[in-house]
């Protein structure tokens, strides 16, 4: 299999014999491996400040189906959605990640109506991401298959801005945050606990320039700053853990960088995260159907959980969106069923960077 080839990730088979492949997902996609409706009640996450079992619980509510569920391909017979983002005409945008040809790899959801539009179809990409710029208003896609795009919300001006070797190789490309400024800030995922090869690289607005901000990851995966845009969370999806990266004044390098968070995910690990007013961590944990909250300070403040009420399991849950002003959070969430969209009440309110520090709503 391709994936596994290029990312060093095998095939595991347990449950239900069906394969899903972990590479990444910002999400990151993408996954593999039979996980099953148990594990999402496994595991709880190391944390500061005492038992897991002394923070509450939040249950998820079904907010709308947005993707079928997709015929047999390389990642097993599942739907996996990434993103999210909303974008300035308040709509919500997603990619979908295992799109098959015909059916489009981005798509917009009104949350109003319910109403769903495909954007644009891009059936040989693998895209784990999708932001807003603040420098130019666009939709950014971050390809597994060592690309990011850009084109305007309506799905026209499409253009590559960036693909081939990225500091002397290939860019694995995940999630995407950027700063005030419209940098790019990408995570590179590649690498295991073993061989951590995984990075972070900076680019310039529109996609030159790239600097090697941290590198010696395992599958770095989320990305997102801080409320003061001062320092980065970044998840290592191989290493089951959240890095705190304090970022030089120029944002060109990391400052005595630390790890913030570990998790006990077994077959499944720490994808996408983003952050909200208040600097509270939001960390989806692929494969488990859930997100973890924290404080900047690493304690567990809550656990977010899928409901498992469908007939096969929904447990694929990449990446989450928190509507600039409000509470309101929504995560999307893929496995055995198709692709939905769940909503939560976040801790804190959101702001543009729990928004991936896009232009969105």
């Amino acid at each position: 299999m391709r994936f596994a080839h290029d990312f060093g990730r095998g095939v595991a088979r347990r449950g239900r014999h069906r394969t899903i492949i972990a590479a990444g997902v910002a999400g990151v996609l993408l996954i593999a491996g039979g996980v099953t409706g148990a594990a999402a009640e496994g595991s709880e996450p190391a944390h500061a400040g005492g038992s897991a079992n002394e923070t509450k619980t939040i249950s998820a509510h079904l907010f709308a189906k947005v993707a079928p569920l997709d015929p047999p391909g390389p990642l097993g017979h599942i739907t996996a959605l990434e993103g999210p983002a909303f974008g300035p005409d308040g709509k919500l945008y997603m990619v979908h990640s295992t799109a098959p040809a015909g059916r489009p790899s981005v798509i917009a959801l009104d949350v109003r109506t319910r109403e769903i539009k495909g954007i644009h179809q891009a059936s040989a990409s693998m895209y784990t991401s999708l932001q807003f710029s603040p420098a130019d208003g666009k939709i950014y896609l971050t390809d597994l298959n060592g690309r990011i795009d850009r084109m305007n919300p309506d799905g026209t001006g499409f253009t590559t801005v960036v693909s081939g070797d990225v500091l002397g190789r290939r860019l694995a490309a995940d999630d995407i945050a950027f700063d005030r400024d419209g940098a790019l800030f990408v995570t590179d995922f590649q690498g295991t606990p073993w061989k951590p090869t995984g990075r972070v690289i900076r680019f310039d607005p529109d996609g030159t320039h790239p600097t090697l901000v941290m590198d010696g990851l395992a599958g770095a995966n989320g990305i997102s700053f801080d409320p003061t845009y001062s320092a980065l969370w970044v998840s290592e999806f191989r290493a089951g853990r959240t890095d705190y990266l304090p970022l030089s004044a120029d944002h060109a390098g990391v400052v005595d960088p630390s790890v913030g968070m570990y998790g006990n995910e077994g077959v499944g690990g720490f994808d996408s995260n983003a952050v909200d007013a208040d600097g509270n961590i939001y960390q989806c944990a692929f494969g488990d159907g859930k997100i973890y909250v924290y404080s900047p300070h690493g304690a567990l403040l809550t656990t977010i959980v899928v409901p498992q009420t469908m007939p096969a399991p929904e447990l694929l849950t990449t990446n989450l969106v928190i509507k600039p002003g409000t509470h309101d959070g929504y995560l999307v969430v893929g496995g055995d069923n198709g692709g939905f969209v769940y909503t939560f009440r976040a801790l804190g309110l959101g702001d543009a960077q729990s928004n991936g520090g896009g232009a969105g709503a």
